[in-house]
């Protein structure tokens, strides 16, 4: 063993070793390394092992040679090509609204005694279809091990229910109370009994199976429809009927007019609505049928008219068509209940116009026509009466008020006069005393003027008849009494005139010389008495001085 204490031998075993090293590493990354990329996967082959059971495609477990069932993802693998070899595989891209069906290649068989009951689907280990769907997505699939085809999902929209058809299950013959005819319960095969609501639904076609059915509200419109009116007329009218599918009762209602799996419910064109099984085989036998009966019960005129009539002991504001359209409801509506449809509503509108109808028509148009006007007019009138009674009203309203204002202004009138009146007699009552005191008064004072008034007036008297006496006696010393009063009046002015009548026979002393010169009669002295027996004129004397 000298070699090993050599650095020669240490140096050759380290430089093998490190090839030996380097020579792992490029066959394990050069020979070995695998790269699966994305959306791809690889099959593992064993070439190495015990052979196959016979009748198998993939090897149960690792010990067995051929196909492996276990499936290597994208990525890098390492793989000893002297053991192993591989395929590669694009994944299954299941799309949306879609599923995927399996079938299983591999495997034992399914025993007839299960198959007996009816269950032909395979649990994990046995060949045949998968009972299980894959959803959408991606998914690895051995080839060699499954199949799968893709289906289309079945979406239930709001406005619709699913019928579910169940494709295998326990025997619906067992049952011993079946409640229907049409359906069975959940877990028997057959139409289940329970409708399926909205929603997208992934179905192994081999399972079962959801048809869609629509309930909601259909308006149709009805033309097929004539008969007979009381009075001879041929009447077809229109006929509006809203109808929907009770959704509780879809998947009988579905058994019974299925046609080759599918439910007709399109009723938009006439040769839609005759394929519409609901409408052919309930809703348009019935309505036919009772409208030929009840219909004709009336005559053309109510039909083509739409005024409101009386008699034939119809009560007030009868119309035919209207008790036309109550009765089918009355009559249809029921019987179409029992197998699921719901009718929402019937309506009878103006039938298509003949030309018998047409003049018909044309008659009471004119009738109806005169009718309207007479009746505008009564309504006019009554609306003139109700202004006059509105107006008479106003006017009589507002003589209340006028009348109450009056009463108002009178009673504060008669209430200010009363009280004026109070006033004033009062007043007067004190200006009559008054007056009474002063008349009482100015009666004492006229006595005691009058009585004042007499004396003086005596006096006055006394003295005037005095005076009187006076002149008498001395106007009878004048001849008159121009000359008393010539007398008098000089001797007024006789001191002025002693001074102005210088000389008697000046020029202003000549104006007054008739009044200077005496008269040419017998005289006598004033103041002289005259004796008896002396006969005086009165008329030639002198005025006699005082």
């Amino acid at each position: 063993m000298d070699w090993l204490s050599k650095p020669r031998t240490w140096i050759v075993i380290a430089v093998c070793g490190v090839g030996l090293f380097l020579g792992y590493q490029l066959w394990v990354w050069e020979v070995e390394r695998v790269e699966v990329k994305a959306d791809t996967f690889l099959v593992k082959i064993n070439l190495w092992g015990k052979d196959l059971p016979e009748g198998e495609i993939v090897a149960p477990d690792s010990s067995y040679k051929g196909i492996q069932s276990e499936l290597l993802s994208e990525g890098r693998h390492f793989l000893n090509p002297i053991l192993f070899t591989y395929e590669k595989h694009a994944i299954v891209n299941v799309p949306a609204g879609q599923c995927a069906v399996l079938t299983r290649k591999s495997g034992t068989e399914i025993d007839d005694d299960r198959r007996g009951k009816g269950d032909y689907f395979a649990k994990e280990g046995e060949r045949g279809i998968v009972q299980e769907v894959l959803l959408p997505g991606k998914h690895r699939l051995n080839p060699y091990e499954y199949d799968y085809k893709l289906e289309t999902a079945v979406p239930i929209n709001s406005n619709q229910v699913g019928v579910k058809v169940l494709k295998y299950g326990k025997d619906p013959a067992t049952l011993m109370d079946r409640p229907s005819v049409y359906v069975v319960p959940k877990g028997y095969r057959g139409v289940q009994e329970q409708a399926v609501s909205p929603g997208t639904y992934y179905l192994n076609p081999f399972v079962e199976a959801i048809v869609p059915v629509d309930i909601k509200s259909h308006p149709v419109e009805l033309r097929d429809i004539n008969f007979p009116s009381r009075d001879g007329f041929v009447i077809q009218p229109h006929v509006l009927v809203s109808y929907k599918v009770n959704p509780a009762m879809a998947p009988a209602l579905f058994v019974m007019l299925c046609d080759e799996g599918k439910l007709l419910q399109e009723d938009t064109t006439p040769e839609q609505q005759k394929k519409n099984p609901i409408l052919q085989k309930f809703v348009l036998p019935l309505i036919r049928g009772h409208v030929r009966v009840e219909g004709s019960k009336y005559d053309a005129r109510d039909y083509v008219s739409q005024q409101k009539t009386v008699g034939d002991n119809r009560p007030a504001g009868f119309n035919p068509r209207e008790q036309l359209q109550k009765e089918l409801m009355e009559r249809v509506a029921p019987q179409c209940k029992k197998v699921g449809v719901v009718i929402e509503s019937i309506t009878v509108t103006q039938p298509d116009m003949n030309p018998s109808l047409a003049t018909l028509a044309e008659q009471i148009s004119a009738r109806e026509t005169a009718r309207l006007k007479r009746s505008t007019n009564k309504q006019l009138v009554e609306q003139h009466k109700a202004e006059q009674d509105q107006k008479s009203q106003d006017v009589l309203v507002k003589q209340k008020s006028e009348m109450v204002d009056a009463k108002k202004s009178l009673s504060v009138a008669t209430k200010l006069a009363k009280q004026t009146k109070e006033v004033e007699e009062a007043k007067l009552k004190n200006d009559l005393e008054n007056a009474k005191i002063e008349l009482d008064a100015a009666k004492e004072q006229a006595k005691a003027t009058l009585t004042r008034g007499k004396a003086d007036a005596d006096i006055i008297l006394a003295k005037n008849k005095a005076e009187i006496a006076g002149l008498e006696t001395a106007i009878k010393g004048f001849t008159s009494p121009e000359q008393f009063a010539q007398y008098h009046v000089l001797m007024k002015l006789s001191p002025a005139l002693s001074e102005i009548f210088a000389s008697d026979t000046s020029e202003f002393a000549k104006v007054f010389s008739t009044y200077m010169t005496p008269a040419a009669t017998t005289t006598r002295k004033v103041g002289v008495p005259k004796t008896e027996g002396t006969t005086v004129d009165a008329k030639k004397t002198g005025p006699p001085k005082k």
